[in-house]
């Protein structure tokens, strides 16, 4: 099997653990790529043991170091992707592959070179089926905050999730856990900073920004990642309310549409705080901050 020219970037910050397991699902698929580029913000103590991991796989991998920041890193990443690239794909540090997902995708790359955005199918078995019940409804769809289709970027400024998929789906965004992209297209592109360190949405900025240019995930590239991030629920529902809104205004989508989304999704987490989960009374609260800053 010849070699896919493709560069795989992995932003990562002091998670050896992780990052290792990842290098050692891709020495298993040495055909899907021809360099591994690692942009590293670790504390200092932990660059040795970074660069001893490098040692011990026979394999390209170049480590770059960063300051903190997903969206930093991501770029500085792609700034130093090999030229003669042809993809380059986005990965987080912590993703378990299915056995054949890798196949799959060079497969699907070799069939399909029209697309400029193709992403890995997330597989996630714990969904709140009450939740999705909430958000799913003709009601929201009317309102323009949500949508039935996986995928889709409403004029309100939330997504729909794209998960579990049976089929391939064209879509409106993709996630940058397990993504690729024609390098051609995105060489001069840049993750808007502006997301703040927290990175939050920055994803959903990058990719929107090409989706009329072609996005698809591949359901039968399949992924999981079994990682919980445990974040600050007050920050969590500041950067909610405070990075969409800076979302919706740049892609001069509906403000009043967005609003009303805002009101849902407080809804939303008032009935999970009623479900025996505080910390979403904490969400809530960062949620409403959110909310009086962007309108100061």
């Amino acid at each position: 099997m010849k070699k896919l020219n493709l560069s795989i970037v992995i932003p990562t910050r002091d998670r050896l653990d992780f990052l290792t397991r990842t290098l050692v699902n891709l020495k298993k698929n040495d055909f899907f790529f021809s360099e591994i580029i690692v942009v590293d913000s670790s504390r200092k103590e932990n660059k040795k043991n970074l660069n001893n991991l490098k040692n011990s796989f026979n394999i390209n991998i170049k480590i770059i170091h960063s300051t903190p920041g997903i969206s930093k890193q991501r770029n500085k990443g792609l700034k130093n992707v090999n030229k003669n690239s042809k993809y380059v794909m986005f990965l987080d540090d912590d993703i378990i592959f299915e056995k054949k997902a890798m196949f799959n995708m060079y497969n699907f790359l070799k069939l399909n070179p029209k697309y400029v955005g193709i992403g890995f199918n997330p597989i996630i078995k714990d969904i709140n089926r009450y939740v999705e019940s909430i958000k799913k409804n003709k009601f929201t769809r009317y309102l323009g905050i949500y949508d039935f289709k996986s995928g889709k970027v409403t004029p309100s400024g939330w997504q729909t999730k794209a998960i579990n998929l049976k089929k391939n789906e064209h879509v409106d965004w993709l996630t940058t856990q397990a993504v690729i992209y024609s390098y051609k297209t995105v060489r001069r592109e840049k993750f808007d900073t502006n997301y703040g360190s927290y990175s939050y949405l920055e994803d959903l900025d990058f990719s929107y920004n090409l989706k009329n240019k072609g996005l698809i995930i591949n359901s039968q590239a399949k992924y999981s990642d079994n990682n919980i991030v445990i974040r600050n629920p007050f920050y969590l529902g500041l950067k909610e309310i405070v990075n969409r809104y800076y979302f919706v205004k740049k892609f001069k989508l509906r403000k009043s549409n967005f609003l009303i989304g805002c009101f849902f999704s407080i809804i939303k987490h008032l009935i999970l705080f009623f479900t025996f989960k505080p910390s979403y009374l904490i969400r809530i609260i960062g949620n409403i901050v959110g909310l009086i800053k962007i309108s100061i």
